[in-house]
Protein backbone atom coordinates (compact mmCIF):
# COMPACT_ATOMS: atom_id res chain seq x y z
CA UNK A 1 0.00 0.00 0.00
CA UNK A 2 1.10 3.60 -0.53
CA UNK A 3 2.59 5.24 2.52
CA UNK A 4 -0.22 6.97 4.41
CA UNK A 5 1.71 8.50 7.26
CA UNK A 6 5.23 9.37 8.14
CA UNK A 7 6.47 8.49 11.59
CA UNK A 8 9.76 10.07 12.57
CA UNK A 9 12.35 7.53 13.57
CA UNK A 10 15.52 8.48 15.33
CA UNK A 11 18.74 8.07 13.39
CA UNK A 12 20.84 8.12 16.56
CA UNK A 13 21.52 4.33 16.50
CA UNK A 14 22.75 4.63 12.91
CA UNK A 15 24.94 7.57 13.85
CA UNK A 16 26.64 5.51 16.55
CA UNK A 17 26.91 2.64 14.09
CA UNK A 18 28.62 4.86 11.50
CA UNK A 19 30.92 6.27 14.15
CA UNK A 20 32.04 2.91 15.56
CA UNK A 21 31.97 0.53 12.58
CA UNK A 22 35.37 1.68 11.21
CA UNK A 23 36.98 0.56 14.47
CA UNK A 24 36.10 -3.07 13.66
CA UNK A 25 38.87 -3.26 11.04
CA UNK A 26 36.63 -1.19 8.78
CA UNK A 27 34.45 -4.25 8.23
CA UNK A 28 37.14 -6.13 6.28
CA UNK A 29 36.61 -9.54 7.83
CA UNK A 30 33.52 -11.66 7.34
CA UNK A 31 32.77 -11.82 11.05
CA UNK A 32 32.74 -8.02 11.30
CA UNK A 33 30.26 -7.86 8.42
CA UNK A 34 28.11 -10.39 10.26
CA UNK A 35 28.12 -8.12 13.32
CA UNK A 36 27.09 -5.21 11.11
CA UNK A 37 24.23 -7.25 9.63
CA UNK A 38 23.02 -8.32 13.08
CA UNK A 39 22.88 -4.72 14.27
CA UNK A 40 21.22 -3.43 11.10
CA UNK A 41 18.66 -6.24 11.12
CA UNK A 42 17.82 -5.37 14.71
CA UNK A 43 17.41 -1.72 13.74
CA UNK A 44 15.11 -2.62 10.85
CA UNK A 45 12.98 -4.82 13.08
CA UNK A 46 12.76 -1.91 15.54
CA UNK A 47 11.66 0.38 12.69
CA UNK A 48 9.03 -2.10 11.57
CA UNK A 49 7.61 -2.28 15.08
CA UNK A 50 7.52 1.51 15.50
CA UNK A 51 6.13 2.31 12.06
CA UNK A 52 4.17 -0.87 11.38
CA UNK A 53 6.22 -1.62 8.25
CA UNK A 54 9.43 -0.81 6.39
CA UNK A 55 9.81 2.16 4.08
CA UNK A 56 11.35 1.06 0.76
CA UNK A 57 12.28 3.67 -1.85
CA UNK A 58 12.84 3.20 -5.56
CA UNK A 59 16.58 3.72 -5.57
CA UNK A 60 19.49 2.73 -7.84
CA UNK A 61 21.62 2.43 -4.70
CA UNK A 62 19.27 -0.15 -3.18
CA UNK A 63 19.17 -1.96 -6.52
CA UNK A 64 22.98 -2.07 -6.68
CA UNK A 65 23.41 -3.37 -3.15
CA UNK A 66 20.72 -6.02 -3.69
CA UNK A 67 22.23 -7.12 -7.03
CA UNK A 68 25.64 -7.55 -5.43
CA UNK A 69 24.36 -9.77 -2.63
CA UNK A 70 22.11 -11.75 -5.01
CA UNK A 71 24.95 -12.60 -7.37
CA UNK A 72 27.32 -13.45 -4.53
CA UNK A 73 24.63 -15.89 -3.43
CA UNK A 74 24.10 -17.30 -6.93
CA UNK A 75 27.86 -17.78 -7.36
CA UNK A 76 27.69 -20.57 -4.77
CA UNK A 77 26.57 -22.84 -7.64
CA UNK A 78 29.62 -22.24 -9.85
CA UNK A 79 32.26 -20.67 -7.59
CA UNK A 80 35.84 -21.90 -7.52
CA UNK A 81 35.38 -22.33 -3.77
CA UNK A 82 31.78 -23.22 -2.98
CA UNK A 83 32.38 -23.03 0.76
CA UNK A 84 33.89 -19.56 0.80
CA UNK A 85 31.26 -18.29 -1.67
CA UNK A 86 28.73 -18.27 1.17
CA UNK A 87 31.06 -16.03 3.14
CA UNK A 88 30.86 -13.59 0.24
CA UNK A 89 27.12 -13.25 0.83
CA UNK A 90 27.72 -12.43 4.50
CA UNK A 91 30.57 -10.07 3.64
CA UNK A 92 28.35 -7.77 1.57
CA UNK A 93 24.97 -8.41 3.16
CA UNK A 94 25.30 -5.21 5.24
CA UNK A 95 25.03 -3.12 2.05
CA UNK A 96 21.29 -3.59 1.32
CA UNK A 97 20.55 -3.69 5.06
CA UNK A 98 22.33 -0.38 5.59
CA UNK A 99 20.58 1.18 2.59
CA UNK A 100 17.19 0.09 3.91
CA UNK A 101 18.15 1.35 7.37
CA UNK A 102 18.93 4.93 6.39
CA UNK A 103 15.82 4.95 4.17
CA UNK A 104 13.76 4.64 7.36
CA UNK A 105 14.99 8.07 8.43
CA UNK A 106 14.42 11.49 6.90
CA UNK A 107 16.76 12.63 4.15
CA UNK A 108 18.14 15.44 6.27
CA UNK A 109 19.41 12.79 8.71
CA UNK A 110 21.64 11.25 6.03
CA UNK A 111 24.01 14.21 6.20
CA UNK A 112 24.31 13.67 9.96
CA UNK A 113 25.38 10.10 9.33
CA UNK A 114 28.16 11.38 7.08
CA UNK A 115 29.15 13.89 9.75
CA UNK A 116 30.40 10.98 11.84
CA UNK A 117 33.10 10.11 9.26
CA UNK A 118 35.58 12.94 10.06
CA UNK A 119 34.92 12.49 13.78
CA UNK A 120 35.55 8.76 13.59
CA UNK A 121 38.70 9.34 11.51
CA UNK A 122 40.02 11.92 13.94
CA UNK A 123 39.42 9.73 16.99
CA UNK A 124 41.01 6.75 15.24
CA UNK A 125 44.11 8.73 14.26
CA UNK A 126 44.66 10.07 17.79
CA UNK A 127 43.96 6.69 19.43
CA UNK A 128 46.14 4.62 17.13
CA UNK A 129 49.02 7.11 17.24
CA UNK A 130 48.74 7.64 20.99
CA UNK A 131 48.27 4.01 22.00
CA UNK A 132 51.22 2.95 19.91
CA UNK A 133 53.49 5.47 21.66
CA UNK A 134 52.14 4.62 25.13
CA UNK A 135 52.26 0.86 24.54
CA UNK A 136 54.98 -0.11 22.02
CA UNK A 137 53.66 -3.69 22.10
CA UNK A 138 50.74 -2.39 20.01
CA UNK A 139 53.02 -1.29 17.17
CA UNK A 140 51.94 -4.13 14.86
CA UNK A 141 48.30 -3.40 15.65
CA UNK A 142 48.37 0.18 14.38
CA UNK A 143 51.42 0.34 12.10
CA UNK A 144 52.37 -1.57 8.96
CA UNK A 145 56.03 -1.11 8.07
CA UNK A 146 56.34 2.19 9.97
CA UNK A 147 53.13 3.41 8.33
CA UNK A 148 50.16 4.46 10.43
CA UNK A 149 47.23 2.18 9.56
CA UNK A 150 44.72 2.94 12.31
CA UNK A 151 42.18 0.28 13.15
CA UNK A 152 41.94 -0.63 9.45
CA UNK A 153 45.32 -2.38 9.67
CA UNK A 154 45.88 -1.25 6.08
CA UNK A 155 47.44 2.22 5.58
CA UNK A 156 46.06 2.95 2.11
CA UNK A 157 42.38 2.49 2.93
CA UNK A 158 42.87 4.16 6.31
CA UNK A 159 44.27 7.20 4.47
CA UNK A 160 41.33 7.18 2.03
CA UNK A 161 38.91 7.13 4.96
CA UNK A 162 40.66 10.20 6.42
CA UNK A 163 40.58 11.98 3.06
CA UNK A 164 36.84 11.31 2.83
CA UNK A 165 36.51 12.99 6.22
CA UNK A 166 38.42 16.04 4.99
CA UNK A 167 36.16 16.41 1.94
CA UNK A 168 33.05 16.13 4.10
CA UNK A 169 34.44 18.71 6.53
CA UNK A 170 35.33 21.14 3.77
CA UNK A 171 31.75 21.00 2.53
CA UNK A 172 30.48 22.58 5.75
CA UNK A 173 29.36 26.18 5.59
CA UNK A 174 30.18 27.05 9.17
CA UNK A 175 33.52 26.39 10.83
CA UNK A 176 34.64 26.33 14.42
CA UNK A 177 37.76 25.40 16.35
CA UNK A 178 36.74 21.76 16.69
CA UNK A 179 36.36 21.35 12.93
CA UNK A 180 39.70 23.04 12.30
CA UNK A 181 41.38 20.72 14.79
CA UNK A 182 39.59 17.72 13.27
CA UNK A 183 40.84 18.73 9.82
CA UNK A 184 44.42 19.03 11.08
CA UNK A 185 44.34 15.59 12.70
CA UNK A 186 42.92 13.96 9.55
CA UNK A 187 45.57 15.55 7.34
CA UNK A 188 48.36 14.51 9.73
CA UNK A 189 47.04 10.95 9.68
CA UNK A 190 47.17 10.90 5.88
CA UNK A 191 50.77 12.07 5.87
CA UNK A 192 51.84 9.52 8.50
CA UNK A 193 50.09 6.70 6.61
CA UNK A 194 52.66 6.86 3.82
CA UNK A 195 49.95 6.23 1.21
CA UNK A 196 51.34 7.67 -2.00
CA UNK A 197 48.14 7.45 -4.03
CA UNK A 198 46.06 9.16 -1.33
CA UNK A 199 48.82 11.75 -0.88
CA UNK A 200 48.51 12.81 -4.53
CA UNK A 201 44.71 12.65 -4.35
CA UNK A 202 45.01 14.84 -1.26
CA UNK A 203 46.97 17.35 -3.33
CA UNK A 204 44.34 17.26 -6.07
CA UNK A 205 41.58 17.76 -3.49
CA UNK A 206 43.43 20.72 -1.95
CA UNK A 207 43.72 22.23 -5.43
CA UNK A 208 40.01 21.68 -6.00
CA UNK A 209 39.29 23.51 -2.74
CA UNK A 210 40.94 26.60 -4.21
CA UNK A 211 38.23 26.68 -6.88
CA UNK A 212 35.13 25.51 -5.03
CA UNK A 213 35.56 27.26 -1.67
CA UNK A 214 34.73 30.92 -1.51
CA UNK A 215 35.84 33.91 0.48
CA UNK A 216 38.48 33.86 3.15
CA UNK A 217 37.68 30.21 3.93
CA UNK A 218 39.59 29.22 0.79
CA UNK A 219 42.81 30.88 1.94
CA UNK A 220 42.47 29.83 5.56
CA UNK A 221 42.04 26.19 4.57
CA UNK A 222 44.87 26.16 2.03
CA UNK A 223 47.24 27.97 4.41
CA UNK A 224 46.32 25.60 7.23
CA UNK A 225 47.03 22.55 5.09
CA UNK A 226 50.39 23.98 3.98
CA UNK A 227 51.40 24.65 7.59
CA UNK A 228 50.29 21.18 8.59
CA UNK A 229 52.35 19.50 5.86
CA UNK A 230 55.42 21.43 7.00
CA UNK A 231 54.83 20.62 10.66
CA UNK A 232 54.35 16.92 9.94
CA UNK A 233 57.52 16.80 7.84
CA UNK A 234 59.40 18.51 10.67
CA UNK A 235 58.03 15.98 13.17
CA UNK A 236 59.03 13.06 10.94
CA UNK A 237 62.58 14.37 10.57
CA UNK A 238 62.93 15.33 14.24
CA UNK A 239 61.55 12.03 15.58
CA UNK A 240 63.38 9.84 13.08
CA UNK A 241 60.10 8.42 11.74
CA UNK A 242 61.00 9.20 8.14
CA UNK A 243 60.16 5.92 6.31
CA UNK A 244 56.47 6.73 5.86
CA UNK A 245 57.23 10.29 4.72
CA UNK A 246 60.08 9.09 2.53
CA UNK A 247 57.66 6.98 0.48
CA UNK A 248 56.38 10.14 -1.16
CA UNK A 249 59.84 10.78 -2.60
CA UNK A 250 59.94 7.32 -4.21
CA UNK A 251 56.62 7.58 -6.03
CA UNK A 252 56.97 6.88 -9.75
CA UNK A 253 55.29 5.04 -12.58
CA UNK A 254 58.30 2.70 -12.63
CA UNK A 255 57.99 1.57 -9.01
CA UNK A 256 57.52 -2.11 -8.25
CA UNK A 257 54.22 -1.37 -6.50
CA UNK A 258 52.70 0.40 -9.50
CA UNK A 259 54.02 -2.09 -12.07
CA UNK A 260 52.87 -4.95 -9.89
CA UNK A 261 49.31 -3.65 -10.00
CA UNK A 262 49.49 -3.40 -13.78
CA UNK A 263 50.66 -7.02 -13.82
CA UNK A 264 47.67 -8.09 -11.70
CA UNK A 265 45.29 -6.25 -14.03
CA UNK A 266 46.79 -7.73 -17.20
CA UNK A 267 46.66 -11.28 -15.85
CA UNK A 268 43.06 -10.88 -14.69
CA UNK A 269 41.58 -9.54 -17.95
CA UNK A 270 41.62 -12.85 -19.89
CA UNK A 271 40.00 -14.58 -16.92
CA UNK A 272 37.22 -11.98 -16.87
CA UNK A 273 36.59 -12.59 -20.55
CA UNK A 274 36.26 -16.34 -20.00
CA UNK A 275 34.06 -16.21 -16.87
CA UNK A 276 31.05 -13.92 -17.42
CA UNK A 277 29.55 -14.95 -14.07
CA UNK A 278 32.77 -14.68 -12.09
CA UNK A 279 34.81 -17.04 -9.93
CA UNK A 280 32.96 -16.45 -6.67
CA UNK A 281 34.23 -14.96 -3.44
CA UNK A 282 37.96 -15.70 -2.94
CA UNK A 283 38.04 -17.52 -6.27
CA UNK A 284 40.65 -15.16 -7.69
CA UNK A 285 42.96 -15.77 -4.75
CA UNK A 286 42.91 -19.54 -5.13
CA UNK A 287 43.09 -19.57 -8.96
CA UNK A 288 45.70 -16.88 -9.60
CA UNK A 289 48.55 -19.41 -9.59
CA UNK A 290 47.11 -21.06 -12.69
CA UNK A 291 47.09 -17.92 -14.85
CA UNK A 292 49.60 -15.47 -13.36
CA UNK A 293 52.62 -14.47 -15.46
CA UNK A 294 54.78 -13.16 -12.62
CA UNK A 295 55.73 -13.84 -9.02
CA UNK A 296 53.03 -12.57 -6.67
CA UNK A 297 50.39 -13.77 -4.25
CA UNK A 298 47.64 -11.29 -3.50
CA UNK A 299 44.25 -11.64 -1.87
CA UNK A 300 42.64 -9.11 -4.22
CA UNK A 301 43.44 -7.78 -7.66
CA UNK A 302 43.82 -4.20 -6.31
CA UNK A 303 41.12 -2.82 -8.59
CA UNK A 304 37.58 -2.96 -7.28
CA UNK A 305 35.89 -2.87 -10.67
CA UNK A 306 37.99 -5.80 -11.88
CA UNK A 307 37.39 -7.53 -8.55
CA UNK A 308 33.64 -7.36 -9.10
CA UNK A 309 34.08 -8.85 -12.56
CA UNK A 310 36.24 -11.61 -11.07
CA UNK A 311 33.95 -12.33 -8.11
CA UNK A 312 30.43 -12.07 -9.48
CA UNK A 313 30.73 -11.36 -13.17
CA UNK A 314 29.60 -8.83 -15.72
CA UNK A 315 26.08 -7.95 -14.59
CA UNK A 316 26.94 -6.68 -11.06
CA UNK A 317 30.15 -4.99 -12.25
CA UNK A 318 28.41 -3.07 -15.04
CA UNK A 319 25.54 -2.22 -12.68
CA UNK A 320 28.00 -0.83 -10.11
CA UNK A 321 29.80 1.27 -12.73
CA UNK A 322 26.50 2.62 -14.11
CA UNK A 323 25.11 3.56 -10.67
CA UNK A 324 28.35 5.27 -9.63
CA UNK A 325 28.50 7.30 -12.86
CA UNK A 326 24.80 8.17 -12.58
CA UNK A 327 25.24 9.27 -8.97
CA UNK A 328 28.29 11.36 -9.84
CA UNK A 329 26.42 13.18 -12.59
CA UNK A 330 23.30 13.62 -10.45
CA UNK A 331 25.08 15.14 -7.45
CA UNK A 332 23.87 18.62 -6.54
CA UNK A 333 26.77 19.63 -4.31
CA UNK A 334 30.47 19.70 -5.16
CA UNK A 335 31.51 17.79 -2.02
CA UNK A 336 29.47 14.70 -2.91
CA UNK A 337 30.75 14.70 -6.47
CA UNK A 338 34.34 15.14 -5.30
CA UNK A 339 33.99 12.35 -2.74
CA UNK A 340 32.61 9.88 -5.31
CA UNK A 341 35.43 10.79 -7.73
CA UNK A 342 38.15 10.34 -5.08
CA UNK A 343 36.86 6.99 -3.81
CA UNK A 344 36.33 5.68 -7.36
CA UNK A 345 39.81 6.82 -8.43
CA UNK A 346 41.52 5.18 -5.47
CA UNK A 347 39.51 1.98 -5.94
CA UNK A 348 41.08 1.59 -9.37
CA UNK A 349 44.42 0.82 -7.67
CA UNK A 350 43.42 -0.71 -4.34
CA UNK A 351 40.84 -2.90 -2.62
CA UNK A 352 39.03 -0.24 -0.55
CA UNK A 353 35.54 -1.66 -1.06
CA UNK A 354 36.57 -4.86 0.70
CA UNK A 355 36.29 -2.62 3.77
CA UNK A 356 32.52 -2.42 4.16
CA UNK A 357 32.54 0.94 5.94
CA UNK A 358 33.89 2.55 2.74
CA UNK A 359 30.84 1.14 0.98
CA UNK A 360 28.66 2.79 3.65
CA UNK A 361 30.12 6.20 2.82
CA UNK A 362 29.72 5.62 -0.90
CA UNK A 363 26.11 4.44 -0.57
CA UNK A 364 25.14 7.47 1.49
CA UNK A 365 26.77 9.90 -0.92
CA UNK A 366 25.38 8.20 -4.01
CA UNK A 367 21.82 8.16 -2.66
CA UNK A 368 20.53 11.51 -3.91
CA UNK A 369 17.00 10.93 -2.58
CA UNK A 370 13.83 11.86 -4.33
CA UNK A 371 12.66 8.33 -5.05
CA UNK A 372 9.09 7.44 -4.19
CA UNK A 373 8.58 5.19 -1.19
CA UNK A 374 6.20 2.45 -0.20
CA UNK A 375 5.46 1.00 3.20
CA UNK A 376 5.80 -2.77 3.31
CA UNK A 377 3.83 -4.23 6.21
CA UNK A 378 4.11 -8.00 5.69
CA UNK A 379 5.04 -8.85 9.27
CA UNK A 380 5.53 -12.57 8.68
CA UNK A 381 7.91 -12.02 5.76
CA UNK A 382 9.90 -9.39 7.67
CA UNK A 383 10.15 -11.52 10.79
CA UNK A 384 11.15 -14.68 8.91
CA UNK A 385 13.67 -12.76 6.83
CA UNK A 386 15.12 -11.09 9.90
CA UNK A 387 15.34 -14.41 11.72
CA UNK A 388 17.12 -16.07 8.79
CA UNK A 389 19.62 -13.23 8.53
CA UNK A 390 20.36 -13.33 12.26
CA UNK A 391 20.78 -17.12 12.21
CA UNK A 392 23.06 -17.22 9.17
CA UNK A 393 25.19 -14.34 10.45
CA UNK A 394 25.62 -15.94 13.86
CA UNK A 395 26.55 -19.24 12.22
CA UNK A 396 29.04 -18.03 9.62
CA UNK A 397 30.24 -15.10 11.71
CA UNK A 398 31.22 -17.47 14.51
CA UNK A 399 33.17 -19.67 12.08
CA UNK A 400 34.93 -16.66 10.57
CA UNK A 401 35.85 -15.24 13.99
CA UNK A 402 37.21 -18.59 15.21
CA UNK A 403 39.33 -18.96 12.08
CA UNK A 404 40.69 -15.42 12.25
CA UNK A 405 41.47 -15.93 15.94
CA UNK A 406 43.54 -19.04 15.25
CA UNK A 407 40.98 -21.65 16.33
CA UNK A 408 40.81 -23.42 12.99
CA UNK A 409 39.58 -26.76 14.29
CA UNK A 410 36.65 -25.13 16.04
CA UNK A 411 35.95 -23.00 12.94
CA UNK A 412 35.43 -26.01 10.67
CA UNK A 413 33.26 -27.66 13.28
CA UNK A 414 30.93 -24.69 13.10
CA UNK A 415 31.08 -24.48 9.28
CA UNK A 416 32.90 -27.13 7.26
CA UNK A 417 33.21 -24.87 4.20
CA UNK A 418 35.79 -22.57 5.80
CA UNK A 419 38.64 -23.38 3.40
CA UNK A 420 41.14 -21.09 5.10
CA UNK A 421 40.72 -22.96 8.37
CA UNK A 422 41.21 -26.34 6.64
CA UNK A 423 44.38 -25.07 4.98
CA UNK A 424 45.64 -23.86 8.35
CA UNK A 425 44.99 -27.33 9.81
CA UNK A 426 46.73 -28.95 6.85
CA UNK A 427 49.91 -26.97 7.48
CA UNK A 428 49.92 -28.04 11.13
CA UNK A 429 49.69 -31.81 10.66
CA UNK A 430 52.46 -34.27 9.81
CA UNK A 431 50.37 -37.42 9.98
CA UNK A 432 49.89 -38.69 6.43
CA UNK A 433 46.46 -40.17 7.07
CA UNK A 434 45.17 -36.98 8.66
CA UNK A 435 46.84 -34.96 5.92
CA UNK A 436 44.97 -36.84 3.20
CA UNK A 437 41.69 -36.58 5.06
CA UNK A 438 42.01 -32.79 5.34
CA UNK A 439 43.14 -32.50 1.70
CA UNK A 440 40.08 -34.46 0.57
CA UNK A 441 37.84 -32.08 2.53
CA UNK A 442 39.49 -29.05 0.95
CA UNK A 443 39.30 -30.45 -2.58
CA UNK A 444 35.64 -31.31 -2.11
CA UNK A 445 34.98 -27.57 -1.78
CA UNK A 446 37.78 -26.19 -3.95
CA UNK A 447 39.86 -28.13 -6.50
CA UNK A 448 42.28 -25.23 -7.04
CA UNK A 449 44.26 -25.38 -3.78
CA UNK A 450 47.85 -26.29 -4.64
CA UNK A 451 48.71 -27.19 -1.06
CA UNK A 452 45.89 -29.76 -0.91
CA UNK A 453 47.02 -31.36 -4.18
CA UNK A 454 50.55 -31.60 -2.79
CA UNK A 455 49.20 -33.23 0.36
CA UNK A 456 47.36 -35.81 -1.73
CA UNK A 457 50.59 -36.49 -3.64
CA UNK A 458 52.45 -36.89 -0.33
CA UNK A 459 49.87 -39.41 0.90
CA UNK A 460 50.06 -41.35 -2.38
CA UNK A 461 53.86 -41.32 -2.12
CA UNK A 462 53.64 -42.86 1.35
CA UNK A 463 51.55 -45.70 -0.13
CA UNK A 464 53.88 -46.15 -3.09
CA UNK A 465 51.16 -45.10 -5.54
CA UNK A 466 53.29 -43.16 -8.01
CA UNK A 467 50.57 -42.89 -10.62
CA UNK A 468 48.61 -40.72 -8.15
CA UNK A 469 51.81 -38.92 -7.12
CA UNK A 470 52.33 -37.82 -10.73
CA UNK A 471 48.71 -36.76 -11.22
CA UNK A 472 48.39 -34.73 -8.02
CA UNK A 473 51.87 -33.23 -8.14
CA UNK A 474 51.48 -32.02 -11.72
CA UNK A 475 48.17 -30.45 -10.68
CA UNK A 476 49.89 -28.77 -7.71
CA UNK A 477 52.63 -27.40 -9.97
CA UNK A 478 50.08 -26.05 -12.46
CA UNK A 479 48.49 -24.08 -9.60
CA UNK A 480 51.84 -22.75 -8.33
CA UNK A 481 54.00 -22.47 -11.42
CA UNK A 482 56.49 -20.05 -9.82
CA UNK A 483 57.07 -22.08 -6.63
CA UNK A 484 60.42 -23.81 -7.17
CA UNK A 485 59.89 -25.92 -4.06
CA UNK A 486 56.97 -27.67 -5.75
CA UNK A 487 59.19 -28.76 -8.63
CA UNK A 488 61.96 -29.90 -6.28
CA UNK A 489 59.55 -31.88 -4.12
CA UNK A 490 58.15 -33.54 -7.24
CA UNK A 491 61.69 -34.30 -8.42
CA UNK A 492 62.62 -35.94 -5.11
CA UNK A 493 59.51 -38.13 -5.04
CA UNK A 494 60.07 -39.32 -8.60
CA UNK A 495 63.75 -40.04 -8.05
CA UNK A 496 63.00 -42.14 -4.97
CA UNK A 497 60.36 -44.02 -6.97
CA UNK A 498 62.81 -44.53 -9.82
CA UNK A 499 65.39 -46.05 -7.49
CA UNK A 500 62.79 -48.15 -5.68
CA UNK A 501 61.38 -49.64 -8.89
CA UNK A 502 64.86 -50.36 -10.25
CA UNK A 503 65.78 -52.18 -7.04
CA UNK A 504 62.54 -54.19 -7.29
CA UNK A 505 63.11 -55.11 -10.90
CA UNK A 506 60.14 -53.14 -12.23
CA UNK A 507 61.85 -51.56 -15.23
CA UNK A 508 58.60 -50.29 -16.75
CA UNK A 509 57.58 -48.26 -13.68
CA UNK A 510 61.15 -47.02 -13.28
CA UNK A 511 61.05 -45.78 -16.88
CA UNK A 512 57.82 -43.85 -16.18
CA UNK A 513 59.45 -42.09 -13.19
CA UNK A 514 62.54 -41.36 -15.26
CA UNK A 515 60.49 -39.82 -18.08
CA UNK A 516 58.63 -37.63 -15.61
CA UNK A 517 61.91 -36.45 -14.06
CA UNK A 518 63.28 -35.53 -17.47
CA UNK A 519 60.14 -33.47 -18.16
CA UNK A 520 60.69 -31.21 -15.14
CA UNK A 521 63.26 -28.95 -16.90
CA UNK A 522 60.74 -28.54 -19.74
CA UNK A 523 58.07 -27.55 -17.21
CA UNK A 524 60.43 -24.92 -15.76
CA UNK A 525 61.34 -23.66 -19.22
CA UNK A 526 57.67 -23.45 -20.19
CA UNK A 527 56.92 -21.27 -17.17
CA UNK A 528 59.87 -18.99 -17.95
CA UNK A 529 59.05 -18.80 -21.66
CA UNK A 530 55.46 -17.96 -20.84
CA UNK A 531 56.68 -15.15 -18.63
CA UNK A 532 59.09 -13.84 -21.27
CA UNK A 533 56.58 -13.94 -24.09
CA UNK A 534 53.56 -12.57 -22.29
CA UNK A 535 54.80 -10.15 -19.72
CA UNK A 536 57.95 -8.08 -19.41
CA UNK A 537 56.39 -6.60 -16.26
CA UNK A 538 57.28 -9.80 -14.39
CA UNK A 539 60.96 -8.88 -14.61
CA UNK A 540 60.46 -5.26 -13.51
CA UNK A 541 58.80 -5.88 -10.15
CA UNK A 542 60.67 -6.70 -6.96
CA UNK A 543 59.95 -10.46 -6.90
CA UNK A 544 61.28 -12.11 -10.04
CA UNK A 545 60.93 -15.72 -11.23
CA UNK A 546 63.64 -18.01 -9.88
CA UNK A 547 63.19 -21.38 -11.53
CA UNK A 548 66.70 -22.79 -11.85
CA UNK A 549 67.36 -26.29 -10.53
CA UNK A 550 70.12 -26.53 -7.90
CA UNK A 551 73.41 -28.10 -8.94
CA UNK A 552 72.79 -31.46 -7.26
CA UNK A 553 69.47 -31.87 -9.07
CA UNK A 554 71.07 -31.02 -12.39
CA UNK A 555 73.72 -33.68 -11.79
CA UNK A 556 71.01 -36.30 -11.27
CA UNK A 557 69.35 -35.19 -14.51
CA UNK A 558 72.63 -35.57 -16.38
CA UNK A 559 73.02 -39.09 -15.04
CA UNK A 560 69.55 -40.03 -16.29
CA UNK A 561 70.03 -38.72 -19.83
Amino acid sequence: MEMEKEIRLTARPLQWFMLLSPFLCGGFFEWTSCLFSIFLTGYLLYCRRKRGGLKVCQSPVLLLSAVLVFFYGMSCFWAVDRGMALFGVCKFLPLPLFTLSFMQTEEKEWARLLDTVPISGGIMTVLSFGLRNLFPVLWDRFYVGDRLSGFFQYPNTFALFLLAGIILLAGKEKWNRFRCLNLAVLAAGILLSGSRTVFFLFGAVALAFCFVLKGKMRWILCLGLAVLVGATAFYAAFSGKIPAMGRYLTASFGSSTFLGRLLYFKDALPVIGKTPFGLGYMGYFYMQGSFQTGVYSVLNVHNELLQLFLDVGWIPAVTAAAVIIRSFVGQKGWSGRLLIAVIAAHCMFDFDLQFVCIWFILLLVMETGGGSGRLYMNRIFIRIGGGLILGICLWLGTSSYLYRSGWSEEAVRVYSGCTGAWISLLTQTEDVTEMEKIADEILSWNSSVSLACSAKARAAYARGDFESVIAYKRKAVSLARYELEEYLDYFQMLYVGFQMYLAGGDARSAAVCREQILEIPDMLTEALNRTDELDALAWKIRDKPELTLPKEYQEILDSLQ
